[in-house]
């Protein structure tokens, strides 16, 4: 099971959630599936934050302990998505 998040209020605004309100809401996500769903659900579960990554917030993202990834839209399409690529994949060799 794969849950995707991003905060309303970001929605077409251009704000960018801080590291510190995305596990907060990955955290509620993930204590709700353990909650209403199971606990063996809750281990397994993949949430991912849907809003605006960037070069600046990509390292932050991607530490966090209850966000297992992130979807990244027009950003993908732009140079810096290299970038963005490479916070990522030094994270995985590093693990």
């Amino acid at each position: 099971m794969v849950l995707v998040y991003e905060p309303l209020w970001a929605l077409n605004t251009g704000t960018i959630a801080s590291a510190d309100q995305t596990q907060e809401a990955a955290e509620f996500i993930r204590g709700w599936v353990r909650t209403n769903i199971g606990a063996p659900q809750a281990d397994v579960v993949r949430i991912v934050y849907g809003g605006a990554v960037t070069e600046t917030n990509a390292d932050k993202l991607i530490e966090l302990p209850d966000l297992d990834g992130f979807m990244i839209g027009s950003t993908s399409t732009k140079p810096i998505f290299r970038t963005i690529f490479d916070v990522v994949s030094g994270h995985v060799q590093n693990q």
